[in-house]
C-alpha cells in the first residue's frame, strides 16, 4: 500500500482497551446497531463484499442495486474504494460520512445491515418528515452502516459515526450521525459527491471533532440530505408514489383504461373510466397520444400541463384512486374552503402525478399533479404545480369539453409561472368545479351523499318512506311519508298530480308543486338524518326563528330537488324541504336555490286535510322564491306545523343539555346532588328527586300517583297526578348557573318580592314537556324552577298547555309537618295555564326558605314603614338613644364578646341587616328582640377578631362593617357604609387569695371591670404531684406534709394566653397585706430561704403548679392563708416564664414546731 507499518500496535491496543471504559455513550439519534449486523473484515484499507440491496437506492438520478462499505469511512456503489486520502472529483458516486485513513486492525467495529423492520422504518420516516416537511414519503428500506470506536491509522484517538440510507424506491435520503470524533492531524473529508460532481457537498467543519456538534437540520451531530435528485414537492401536493400504479415508459404513451370505483361526473356526463396520458392530460373515452396541445379537440379532457413529455429519459408518471379517510378528509377540507356554499363530502380522490418528467427537447423536468375529487354528484379538480422548467415547446394548461361549452385555459405567460399562479389564493394550485351543477345557497343542508334517489319517472314518487322519528303535522302523527317528483310531500299516499290545487283533501307540504320531469335530468333525493352535525344545525335554526319555543331536534328529514327541469323545458329548479322534529314539536324549512322562470302553473306552501291550516307563499313569479322569506333569510321559509300552542315566554330554556328522566311508569330520577344547597322552610337539602308524576322530593323518590296532603315529606308539586311518559313526552332537568339564566330569575324575584334583597346563585329547572296523562286524555306541559342563594329560596311554577282530565290532581307544596302548605286554587287543571298569584298568566311564585318577612318581627317599640321603597321596622318616638352608635350595647366575658345594635336605627339610617357583618364577612348578625346581635369567641367562631396587648391589658378587637358590593358597574357609590370598632379588654395582672376554712372548697375569683372583660382564676390544693386528687370537704394536713397547689385561669384561649405566677405568700390571717407573711414564690421562682418550695409548671399554659411542705406561724393560729399574684402573658410574644437557677435548697430554720401534731383544716 505504500503506507509505513505501524510500530505502535501494542500501545494502540492498550489505549483502545482503556478507551472502552471511558468512551461516551452513543448519542440518542443513532439507529440501533451491532445486533444482527454484518461486520466488515479487519483489514487495512479494506472493504465489504458487494452488498446486494433488497430495495434499490436512487442516487441523483441513478438507481443502484448494490453498495460497498469501505473501511476508510465512505460508501461506493459500483466498486470498493481503498483510497485513504480523500479527494474530490473521484469520478464515483460516493457518500463519505468521514473519509480518512482508519485502521480497524487496531480495534473498533465496522458493521452494516439493511433494515425493513417496522420500528426502524417508522423512526426514519418520522425523521424525513421532520427535516423535509413538504416531501410526501414513507420509508420502505433503511441501510445502516456504523463505524464504532475505530482508530485513526496514525493513532491518537477513535471515531464513532453512522450513515443511514433511507429509501422508498423513488425518494432517497441520507442521515449522517456523529458520535465522539477524536482530533487528528490526518487529512479528512465529510460529505458526498457524484460521478460528474454536479451534486457535491462538503460539511463545513473547522476541525474533525466539530462534526459531533454541527448540523444542517438543528440536531447536534446529525446531517441529512435528499439525494434521489428529484426536487422537493410543495406542501399542497397529495401523497403519491407509495402504492401508485406507474405508467409505462413510452413516448406519447398512456395508461390502460382505468376503471373508477366512484364514477366521475364531468359537466353533465358521468364516466366510469379514465386514461392518464404521458403528455400531461387525462381523457375519459380513449387514450390520446397527441403531443401538440389544441383546443376544440372534440373530447372531454383535463390538461394540467399538455406538452411533449418524455418519460423514456426519466421521471415517473403514476396514479391511484384513493378512498382512505385521511386523503378524503384532506380534499373535503380543500373543497369546503374553496367552495364554501357547496355542501360536499368526498368519497373518492383520483390522483395522477407527473414526477420529474423531462421535456422531449431536454432542458429540464416538470412536476405536477391533478386530483379528481368526487362524491358521485359533485365533482371538482385540483391541479397542483411543483417545479416547472422553462421550455420552448408548445404547452397548454386547463380543461375542455366535447362541445367546448365548458372550457378554461390557465392564463400563465410561461410554464414556470404555473408554479406560483392560482385561482384560489394558494400558490401553485388551481381548483375547479366540473360536475356542471349550479352552486347551492348557503342555507341548504348537505345532500346527495348517502341520499336515496327517487325513480326516474314522469309524475312518479318514492315508495312509502318509513320514518324513524314520527312527524306530527297539525295534530296528526305520521310514521311514513312520500316524496313526489312534482315537488311535494304527502303522508298517506303518493300523489301524481302535476297541476297544483288547494283543498286537495290531504295533508300536503309543497315547496314547489308544478310539473317537473326528472326523465330529462336532475336528481330528486331524500334521507332521514340523525347525525349530530345536522341536528345541531336545524336546532339552531329553529331556536333562531322561534325563540320562545324550547326545542332540540332529534330528526331531520331532507328532500332535495337538484336541477330538475320543467316538463315544458325552459330551465331547471333546485329546492329543498326539511322536516324537523323531536316527536312533539314539528317545523318545516323550505330552501330555494336557482328557480327558472316558467309559464307552467305552480304553487308553494302547505295545506291540511280540512284546509283549516293552509298557507301559500306570496311570490309573484317562481324565480322570486329564491330571494323571498318569512324569517329574513333570502330563499328560506320556515313554519311550525305540529299544531301545538307555543310555550309561554316565561318558561326558562330547556331540553338542550338537560338530563332526561327514565321512561318509567311512576318512575323518578336518581338522587340529583345539588351544587348549591336549597333551603326549604328551615331545612337545607343537598339533593333532590324529580318524580315522573309531577312533583319534587328531597329525601327519597316518591312513586305515588294519587296526590295527598300531609304526606310527611317536604314536597313541591307543580302538578301532581298520574302521568305516563311511556306514551310520550319528556321529563328533564338541569342545575343552571349560567349568567343569563341567573339574571333572568333574579329579575323575576325582584319583581315579585320587591322588598327582599336577592341575587340568585343557582337555578334548578325541571320540565314536563308534553307528557300524557295515564288515562290518555291529553298531555301537559309545565315547569318548576328552584331559585336560590345561600340564604333565600324561591320557586316559580310555569304552566304551558294543560289538558283537561278526570284524574285526581293537586298543585302546590307541602312540608314534613304541614305547617307550611299551599294548594293552588284552580277549579280545573287547564285553569293553571292562565292563573297566577303574581299577575303573570300561567306563573305562580313562592318564597320557601322559611325566613320571616321584614316587618314580621317588629317589636312593640317599632313600627312597619316604607323608607326609600323598602319596608322595614322604624323606631317609635323616644326609642332612639345613642344615635351615633345605633344604641350599641357591648358585653365581654372570657374570650367571647358580643355587641348589639338597634335594628330600627339601622333601618332608618339606610342599613339592611343582611349587609352587615364582622371582620369576617361570613359572621353576620342575628335578630333578637329588635336588636341585631353579633357574637365572637376566640375558639370556634373567631370572625376576624384580633388579639393584642399593652402593659396592663390584653385586648380582643373586631368591627361591624357594611357590605359595599354594588349590583351595577358604576365606579362610584353614594350608599352609606359602616365601620364600628369594638373591643374587650382584660387586666393582665391579678392577685388571688385562698382563705383557710372548715371545708375544703375551690377558691374562685371573678374580676368584673365596667366596660372591660371578665375571666376567673381558681386556686385548688391537691393530694398528689399528678394533680389528679383535689382536697374536698373537711380534711387535715399534717405539718411538714407536702401540699400541691394549682392556679388555673378559666375563660381565656389557652392557645394564645399563659398563666404566670409572679409571687405567692402565706399569712396567718385572711389579709393579703398582713405584716406577718412567709414568701413561697418570689419573682416567679421558689423562695431560696424555703427549700421545700418547688415551681412545677409556670407560664406554659393557663394552669401553673407549685408545692411546699405544710407549716404554721409560731405563736399564731394553726391556720394559714395563701395568696398569689399572677399575670397573663400572650404566648406569641415569646417565652412567658423565666428560668429559675437551682439554688441552696435547705430551709431556713423558722419558729416552727416540726413535731407539733395539731391538725390544720384548710378550705378553699
Amino acid at each position: 500500500m505504500g503506507k509505513p507499518a505501524p510500530l505502535y500496535v501494542l500501545a494502540a491496543l492498550l489505549s483502545l482497551l482503556a478507551s472502552k471504559v471511558t468512551d461516551a455513550q452513543v448519542p440518542a439519534n443513532f439507529l440501533p446497531y451491532g445486533y444482527g449486523d454484518i461486520v466488515n473484515p479487519i483489514s487495512d484499507d479494506g472493504s465489504s463484499e458487494a452488498i446486494f440491496l433488497q430495495q434499490p437506492f436512487k442516487y441523483f438520478g441513478r438507481t443502484y442495486n448494490q453498495i460497498y462499505v469501505n473501511n476508510n469511512g465512505h460508501l461506493t456503489f459500483t466498486q470498493p474504494l481503498s483510497a485513504y486520502v480523500p479527494y474530490l472529483n473521484s469520478g464515483l458516486d460516493i457518500i463519505a460520512p468521514l473519509w480518512t485513513d482508519l485502521y480497524n486492525v487496531n480495534g473498533g467495529t465496522i458493521s452494516y445491515r439493511e433494515d425493513t423492520s417496522s420500528a426502524v422504518l417508522a423512526q426514519v420516516t418520522q425523521a424525513v418528515h421532520q427535516y423535509f416537511p413538504h416531501v410526501p414519503f414513507t420509508a420502505t428500506s433503511a441501510f445502516v452502516a456504523t463505524w464504532e470506536s475505530v482508530p485513526y491509522y496514525s493513532g491518537g484517538g477513535l471515531v464513532t459515526f453512522q450513515v443511514v440510507l433511507v429509501s422508498n424506491g423513488d425518494r432517497s435520503f441520507i442521515l449522517i450521525n456523529y458520535g465522539d470524533i477524536a482530533e487528528t492531524g490526518q487529512v479528512w473529508l465529510a460529505g458526498y459527491n457524484t460521478v460528474d460532481s454536479v451534486n457535491s457537498f462538503t460539511i463545513p467543519a473547522a476541525s474533525v471533532p466539530e462534526l459531533s456538534s454541527s448540523s444542517n437540520i438543528n440536531v447536534n451531530g446529525r446531517w441529512s440530505f435528499h439525494v434521489d435528485g428529484s426536487l422537493n414537492l410543495p406542501a399542497n401536493f397529495l401523497p403519491f408514489g407509495d402504492g401508485d400504479v406507474v405508467n409505462p415508459i413510452s413516448d406519447d404513451g398512456s395508461s390502460e383504461a382505468i376503471y373508477l370505483q366512484q364514477p366521475f361526473k364531468y359537466f353533465g356526463r358521468t364516466y366510469n373510466q379514465i386514461y392518464v396520458n404521458n403528455n400531461g392530460h387525462l381523457t375519459f373515452t380513449q387514450p390520446l397520444s397527441a403531443f401538440v396541445p389544441y383546443l376544440n379537440a372534440g373530447i372531454d379532457i383535463i390538461a394540467p400541463l399538455w406538452t411533449d413529455l418524455y418519460n423514456v429519459n426519466g421521471g415517473t408518471i403514476s396514479y391511484r384512486e384513493d378512498t382512505s379517510s385521511a386523503v378524503l378528509a384532506q380534499v373535503t377540507q380543500a373543497v369546503n374552503q374553496y367552495f364554501p356554499n357547496v355542501p360536499f363530502t368526498a368519497t373518492s380522490a383520483f390522483v395522477a402525478t407527473w414526477d420529474s418528467v423531462p421535456y422531449i427537447t431536454g432542458g429540464g423536468v416538470v412536476t405536477f399533479q391533478v386530483v379528481l375529487v368526487s362524491n358521485g354528484d359533485r365533482s371538482f379538480i385540483l391541479i397542483n404545480y411543483g417545479d416547472i422548467a422553462q421550455t420552448g415547446q408548445v404547452w397548454l394548461a386547463g380543461y375542455d369539453t366535447v362541445d367546448s361549452v365548458n372550457s378554461f385555459t390557465i392564463p400563465a405567460a410561461s410554464a414556470p409561472e404555473l408554479s406560483y399562479s392560482s385561482n384560489i389564493n394558494v400558490n401553485g394550485r388551481w381548483s375547479f368545479r366540473v360536475d356542471g351543477s349550479l352552486n347551492l345557497p348557503a342555507n341548504f343542508l348537505p345532500f346527495g351523499d348517502g341520499d336515496v334517489v327517487n325513480p326516474i319517472s314522469d309524475d312518479g314518487s318514492s315508495g312509502a318512506i318509513y320514518l324513524q322519528q314520527p312527524f306530527k303535522y297539525f295534530g296528526r302523527t305520521y310514521n311514513q311519508i312520500y316524496v313526489n317528483n312534482n315537488g311535494h310531500l304527502t303522508f298517506t299516499q303518493p300523489l301524481s298530480a302535476y297541476v297544483p290545487y288547494l283543498n286537495a283533501g290531504i295533508d300536503i307540504i309543497a315547496p314547489l308543486w308544478t310539473d317537473l320531469y326528472n326523465v330529462n335530468g336532475g336528481t330528486i333525493s331524500y334521507r332521514e338524518d340523525t347525525s349530530s352535525a345536522v341536528l345541531a344545525q336545524v336546532t339552531q335554526a329553529v331556536n333562531q326563528y322561534f325563540p320562545n319555543v324550547p326545542f332540540t331536534a332529534t330528526s331531520a328529514f331532507v328532500a332535495t330537488w337538484d336541477s330538475v327541469p320543467y316538463i315544458t323545458g325552459g330551465g331547471v329548479v333546485t329546492f329543498q324541504v326539511v322536516l324537523v322534529s323531536n316527536g312533539d314539536r314539528s317545523f318545516i324549512l323550505i330552501n330555494y336555490g336557482d328557480i327558472a322562470q316558467t309559464g307552467q302553473v305552480w304553487l308553494a306552501g302547505y295545506d291540511t286535510v280540512d284546509s283549516v291550516n293552509s298557507f301559500t307563499i306570496p311570490a309573484a313569479s317562481a324565480p322570486e322564491l329564491s330571494y323571498s322569506s318569512n324569517i329574513n333569510v333570502n330563499g328560506r321559509w320556515s313554519f311550525r306545523v305540529d299544531g301545538s300552542l307555543n310555550f309561554p315566554a316565561n318558561f326558562l330554556p330547556f331540553g338542550d343539555g338537560d338530563v332526561v328522566n327514565p321512561i318509567s311508569d311512576d318512575g323518578s330520577s336518581e338522587a340529583i346532588y345539588l351544587q348549591q344547597p336549597f333551603k326549604y322552610f328551615g331545612r337545607t337539602y343537598n339533593q333532590i328527586y324529580v318524580n315522573n308524576n309531577g312533583h319534587l322530593t328531597f329525601t327519597l323518590p316518591l312513586s305515588a300517583y294519587v296526590p295527598y296532603l300531609n304526606s310527611g315529606l317536604d314536597i313541591i308539586a307543580p302538578l301532581w297526578t298520574d302521568l305516563n311518559n311511556r306514551h310520550g313526552g319528556t321529563i328533564s332537568y338541569r342545575e343552571d348557573t349560567s349568567s343569563a339564566v341567573l339574571a333572568q330569575v333574579t329579575q323575576a324575584v325582584h319583581q315579585y318580592f320587591p322588598h327582599v334583597p336577592f341575587t340568585a346563585t343557582s337555578v334548578f329547572v325541571a320540565t314536563w314537556d308534553s307528557v300524557p296523562y295515564y288515562s290518555g286524555e291529553g298531555v301537559v306541559t309545565f315547569q318548576v324552577v328552584l331559585v336560590s342563594n345561600d340564604d333565600r329560596s324561591f320557586i316559580l311554577n310555569n304552566y304551558g298547555d294543560i289538558a283537561q282530565t278526570g284524574q285526581v290532581w293537586l298543585a302546590g307544596y307541602d312540608t314534613v309537618d304541614s305547617v307550611n302548605s299551599f294548594t293552588i286554587p284552580a277549579a280545573s287543571a287547564p285553569e293553571l295555564s292562565y292563573s297566577s298569584n303574581i299577575n303573570v298568566n300561567g306563573r305562580w311564585s313562592f318564597r320557601v326558605d322559611g325566613s320571616a318577612n321584614s316587618c314580621d318581627t317588629c317589636t312593640e317599640y317599632e313600627a312597619c314603614q316604607e323608607r326609600s321603597g323598602v319596608l322595614g321596622c322604624v323606631c317609635l318616638d323616644g326609642q332612639r338613644p345613642n344615635l351615633e352608635f345605633f344604641d350599641a350595647v357591648e358585653s365581654c366575658a372570657s374570650s367571647t364578646g358580643s355587641i348589639s345594635l338597634s335594628r330600627c336605627q339601622l333601618f332608618e339610617s339606610g342599613f339592611s341587616t343582611e349587609t352587615l357583618h364582622l371582620n369576617d364577612p361570613s359572621c353576620r348578625g342575628t335578630l333578637e328582640d329588635g336588636r341585631l346581635l353579633f357574637n365572637f369567641d376566640n375558639e370556634d367562631h373567631i370572625c376576624g377578631t384580633t388579639l393584642t396587648s399593652n402593659r396592663t391589658h390584653f385586648i380582643y378587637q373586631n368591627a361591624i362593617l357594611s357590605n359595599l358590593r354594588s349590583n351595577d358597574q358604576s365606579i362610584i357609590s353614594r350608599a352609606r357604609w359602616m365601620n364600628i370598632t369594638f373591643s374587650c379588654a382584660y387586666p393582665l395582672i391579678q392577685t388571688l387569695s385562698m382563705p383557710m376554712g372548715i371545708r375544703a372548697e375551690g377558691g374562685v375569683i371573678s374580676q368584673e371591670v365596667p366596660g372591660q372583660g371578665r375571666y376567673e382564676i381558681h386556686m385548688v390544693p391537691y393530694h398528689d404531684a399528678q394533680f389528679t386528687s383535689p382536697y374536698e370537704g373537711e380534711v387535715e394536713i399534717q405539718v411538714n406534709q407536702q401540699i400541691y397547689v394549682a392556679v388555673e385561669v378559666l375563660g381565656v384561649d389557652e392557645s394564645q394566653i399563659a398563666t404566670v405566677l409572679d409571687n405567692c405568700w402565706a399569712t396567718p390571717v385572711n389579709d393579703i397585706d398582713h405584716d406577718i407573711r412567709w414568701s413561697l414564690i418570689i419573682r416567679e421562682c421558689p423562695n431560696p430561704e424555703d427549700g421545700t418550695v418547688e415551681v412545677l409548671q409556670n407560664g406554659n399554659g393557663t394552669t401553673s403548679h407549685f408545692s411546699f411542705r405544710m407549716f404554721t406561724f409560731s405563736g399564731n393560729s394553726d391556720r394559714i392563708f395563701l395568696h398569689c399574684q399572677v399575670h397573663l402573658c400572650l404566648v406569641n410574644n415569646g417565652r412567658c416564664a423565666q428560668s429559675c437557677e437551682v439554688g441552696y435548697r435547705r430551709r431556713r430554720r423558722r419558729s416552727l414546731d416540726f413535731q407539733h401534731s395539731a391538725a390544720v383544716t384548710m378550705g378553699l
